[in-house]
């Protein structure tokens, strides 16, 4: 009970995390703002050479995580995190009949894991969707004579998407007097991504120095268009492998179920003799193994 109580407790923490109420632009705006809230250009960062809090390190790491869940995040990691709790005890308890707390502390932990992961990759792979569209529609603003603000802010109010919100984000801190330094380095923390950053030092070369903006955003336009059509390619040529792998890996625990259903006695003997759940875990270390070695080899592929 008190174990099911802690769980509780987190996820009220994760729906506190999740609502908490952030300032509002102007507000943020017209704040006192220090210099350490600016940071220096400086050959040496000083600040990296802090220590960071390792709570403070967790939420910077799940912070884009819970921002894909959109609004009531904290109520969907709740429920998320509910059923997990249940799905490990109805294993433990009525499934595998092993009684312990180390089974229905693995799930809960496990599928957050999977859940984070399954976030950040679909994170990326929206904004590598999305990226290049909001550069031809800021080339275009360019190309029209708008200047490096306006079609920042052109492409926040025509794109409908975590894209487009960034933008609208970064053409507004700029039209309020922000640095332009402040605005793209909390635009990258949002956005690690290579095609971001190289974007981003784009335009502040532009914004300092000139240059030939128009040519240098064709260039990285069709480096992101090539890259998105090689991933496109590789996933269709790796499609059957990993197809193949998943039903290979999936057909033990698929017979394992029937077979319980069918005729349970047949499984007795693995989920509650002590030798026999050698076997079971021996199927599934075997299993996690061999999937492993395939999403190496997948994920080599070029």
């Amino acid at each position: 009970m008190i174990f099911y109580s802690i769980l509780v407790g987190i996820g009220l923490l994760c729906l506190f995390l999740a609502r908490r109420n952030h300032a509002d632009l102007k507000t943020h705006f017209l704040q006192k703002q220090t210099s350490s809230n600016i940071p220096a250009l400086e050959a040496i960062n000083l600040a990296s050479l802090h220590k960071m809090k390792l709570w403070k390190k967790i939420l910077r790491a799940l912070m884009p995580a819970i921002e894909m869940l959109g609004q009531r995040s904290g109520l969907k990691i709740t429920g998320f995190i509910v059923v997990m709790i249940a799905v490990g005890v109805y294993t433990n308890d009525i499934l595998l009949k092993i009684h312990t707390l180390w089974l229905p502390m693995l799930f809960p932990i496990i599928g957050c894991l999977w859940a984070w992961t399954w976030l950040l990759k679909k994170r990326r792979q929206e904004f590598e969707q999305n990226f290049p569209d909001a550069l031809n529609i800021m080339m275009s603003a360019i190309t029209a004579g708008e200047s490096i603000m306006q079609s920042i802010s052109y492409v926040g109010r025509t794109l409908n998407n975590k894209v487009g919100h960034e933008f609208k984000d970064m053409g507004e801190r700029l039209k309020l007097g922000e640095p332009p330094e402040q605005v793209f380095n909390r635009a990258c923390r949002h956005y690690p991504y290579p095609a971001f950053l190289f974007f981003v030092v784009t335009i502040r070369a532009n914004m300092s120095r000139g240059g030939q903006l128009k040519s240098v955003m064709a260039r990285l336009i069709r480096v992101l268009v090539d890259s998105r059509t090689l991933e496109k390619k590789k996933d269709a040529l790796t499609s059957e492998a990993r197809l193949s792998a998943k039903i290979v890996g999936a057909l033990p625990f698929i017979f394992m179920v029937i077979m319980y259903y069918m005729n349970p006695a047949n499984l007795e003997f693995v989920f509650t003799d002590p030798k026999g759940r050698i076997i079971l875990y021996y199927v599934v270390g075997s299993e996690a193994i061999g999937m492993s070695i395939i999403w190496l080899l997948i994920r080599r592929v070029k």
